[in-house]
């Protein structure tokens, strides 16, 4: 008896010994079927007698190749056992029969599917999630039959297109069954006939539009899409703050599809549309004679066809170095501004809205504007049908020079011999903030507030550069909503998150000369110029400018470095064509100098004056005056104030590596941490105790700055060796 076992795909070799014969060979055995009756190997007629070797090789019913043997399907797993017996072309039985053993292999577990990630409309492919995997076998994806890799016992499969998939897996020796079913889902189509047909369109949803469709307006009626189709002849209507916002591109199939003032279009990818759209902006009050600043938001778009019935020879471009007449059929150059007179239908005493319509393809994507010379004005535009972030405008042109110039034709005509305009109608904006222009109440203009960091959708403006380059737009400047409804302003989507303490301040006369200024302490700026923060003004107005002075020029907004402190003094300017009695005054201020002490020292009169009590008025002659002016938050002629009193009773101190700040006197409020370059690095709040120990400061040796504010509100700074 020969014992026989072995290893999957190894069968064991076996000798059997019959009578003599003639000398022969005989075949294996292979397939063979474990039954009751013995299985029987064929030996050839005339076989020799002696001791042959062969295999025997079978497979059980999952089809798996076994060690010794072969069992019916569905058979579990186990060791069977029998007997071979072996007789030769004369019949003669081999002696003795041999045993054998068959060990039947499980069946591997077929793959279990777990989480299913769809599609999205950025990521055009889903993913499997699978589980319960041998370790060390193959994986099998189908329809493609593709192998895919893993390790341990679980595996996600990912860069699947929507279908249908199943997975086997081979444990090595045998293949599991087939997986149940998984669905990589696609897109869903979004149809509004007249309700949505799969709810309240996502960015996920490719959407339709088959019948008319007016948004809500108000910002409340805002719709996203993956993409967006207008079928033929239907009126697409976006109201007031209302936007349609897509990932991809926008189609009209022939349909109308208008965007109402204020109103936006803002897209993600950088895609093509397809068919125009018609896009509204309203230009408030003007009168015949005043100039509007336009960039198209569309293309093509004639000049002409913006304001059709201002004068031909009322359409101007700005070539860096003087205004040039454009004519007025031609079109629109993406990026570029252009300034166009009133309508000649319009009257030059009373102001009325006007409202342009751009009809084209709309603009999106990357975009390239103007090629630019260094130390040139430039007149550029926002050319897309959203707003535009001037931060993120001026971070991706950085030969730009920071400070972006805003026309508001706020001051009325004078009506001898050729038209005149007051230059000052420039508002300005650069990163510490933006400067206004007269309010109503002085000159009866419109735009008197100060940008804010967000230009609306067909606005033009002013940039300087200080090199070469070409003026770039893309997606991520864009944005919608409340940002896109003043038509010259402009704020930063992040100024909530910047610390910034800043005051504005006004210089006027009784007949309505005006100018603004801005001083601000913000975070990433300092005491040098940079031009990020630092705007030059733009000395325009013949009559008047007002500026703050620092390393040599005459800042309409100079940014300061943090932390602010009541001891830094600012020295201030003036220039004036005009003599007579004029006013200083707060406009407004933020930060810490919302409910901070702000005086104006005159050094011509010596006399330090309180602007939160009153306005300050002076009487001046004519010329330029650098040094007259110089603004403070303290009244250092008093010698007492609440501030130097609480310096005597606070303490700031250092002691392996652990500031403490004690007050004898008053309670702290707000401590705050700064490195010498102004970076905010500790900041608690609402403290209402006399003693604050700071030990969790993980950096290395240096200067820092702590600003203590006491509950009473005085505030000091103190310089200390960490």
């Amino acid at each position: 008896t020969l014992a026989y076992s072995g290893a999957t795909n190894a069968p064991t070799t076996y000798s059997i010994v019959w009578s003599a014969s003639p000398t022969n060979t005989f075949a294996a055995v292979t397939d063979a079927t474990l039954s009751a009756s013995p299985i029987s190997i064929a030996v050839p007629a005339g076989t020799a007698a002696g001791t042959y070797t062969g295999t025997l090789t079978v497979k059980n019913g999952n089809n798996c190749s076994s060690s010794s043997g072969s069992v019916p399907a569905g058979t579990a797993a186990g060791t069977y056992t029998g007997t071979l017996t072996v007789k030769n072309a004369n019949t003669c039985t081999s002696t003795p029969g041999i045993s054998f053993s068959v060990v039947v292999n499980p069946l591997p577990t077929s793959p279990v599917i777990e989480t299913i990630t769809p599609a999205t409309c950025t990521v055009a492919t889903g993913s499997i999630a699978l589980s319960g995997l041998p370790v060390g076998g193959t994986l099998t994806l189908f329809p493609g039959a593709i192998v895919e890799p893993y390790s341990g016992t679980a595996v996600t499969i990912s860069g699947l297109a929507p279908n249908t998939y199943t997975f086997t897996v081979n444990n090595g020796t045998c293949t599991s069954l087939v997986s149940s079913n998984a669905v990589v889902p696609g897109l869903v189509t979004n149809t509004y006939t007249t309700t949505w047909s799969n709810g309240t369109p996502t960015l996920d949803q490719n959407i339709v539009f088959a019948g008319n469709y007016v948004s809500a307006g108000g910002g409340s009626g805002s719709v996203n899409g993956c993409s967006c189709t207008v079928n033929a002849g239907v009126n697409v209507v976006m109201q007031f703050l209302d936007n349609l916002t897509l990932v991809n591109s926008l189609s009209n199939n022939g349909g109308t599809v208008t965007f109402e003032n204020h109103s936006s279009l803002v897209q993600i990818a950088n895609t093509i549309n397809s068919g125009n759209i018609i896009y509204k902006r309203t230009a408030p009050l003007i009168r015949q004679a005043d100039y509007v600043y336009w960039s198209t938001p569309v293309t093509p778009q004639r000049l002409i066809d913006v304001s059709p019935l201002s004068s031909y020879n009322r359409f101007l471009g700005f070539n860096g170095d003087t205004w040039v007449e454009v004519y007025p059929t031609n079109n629109m150059v993406v990026g570029k501004g252009y300034i166009i007179r009133g309508p000649n239908n319009y009257s030059n005493t009373s102001k009325a809205d006007y409202t342009a319509s751009f009809v084209g393809v709309p603009n999106n994507g990357n975009l390239s504007g103007e090629t630019v010379a260094a130390g040139k004005y430039y007149l550029v535009g926002n050319p897309y049908p959203s707003a535009l972030s001037a931060n993120a405008f001026l971070a991706a042109n950085p030969f730009l020079d920071g400070t972006l110039y805003f026309w508001t034709h706020n001051t009325p005509v004078v009506l001898v011999g050729a038209y005149r305009y007051n230059s000052d109608d420039y508002a300005s904006y650069n990163l510490t903030g933006g400067v206004g222009v007269p309010a109503p109440s002085g000159n009866g203009g419109n735009n008197n507030t100060p940008p804010s960091g967000n230009i609306a959708s067909g606005q033009s403006f002013f940039a300087s550069t200080i090199n070469a380059g070409t003026i770039v737009y893309n997606n991520s400047m864009r944005l919608g909503g409340a940002s896109n409804t003043q038509f010259y302003k402009s704020a930063s989507t992040t100024a909530a998150t910047v610390e910034r303490h800043r005051v504005w301040l006004n210089m006027t006369n009784e007949g309505g000369a005006f100018k603004q200024m801005l001083v601000g302490y913000v975070e990433g700026a300092s005491n040098e110029y940079e031009n990020r923060y630092d705007g030059k003004s733009f000395d325009a107005n013949p009559y008047l400018d007002f500026y703050s002075v620092g390393n040599g020029n005459s800042y309409v907004i100079q940014g300061r470095g943090l932390p602010f402190t009541d001891t830094d003094t600012v020295p201030l300017g003036y220039r004036s064509t005009i003599s007579g009695d004029f006013s200083i005054a707060i406009d407004h201020a933020d930060g810490d100098l919302s409910n901070h002490a702000i005086y104006l020292e005159d050094k011509t009169t010596n006399v330090i004056h309180d602007l939160r009590a009153s306005n300050y008025t002076f009487t001046t002659s004519t010329g330029t005056f650098t040094d007259r002016f110089v603004l403070r938050y303290a009244n250092k002629s008093l010698g007492t104030g609440e501030f130097e009193k609480a310096d005597e009773n606070v303490v700031v101190s250092v002691r392996n590596k652990a500031i403490t700040i004690s007050s004898d006197v008053e309670r702290l409020g707000t401590v705050l941490v700064y490195d010498f370059s102004g970076k905010l690095l500790y900041k608690k709040v609402n403290i209402s105790d006399t003693i604050l120990k700071i030990d969790n400061l993980k950096i290395s040796d240096q200067v820092l700055l702590v600003k203590v504010i006491l509950e009473t509100n005085a505030t000091k700074t103190y310089k200390i060796i960490y």
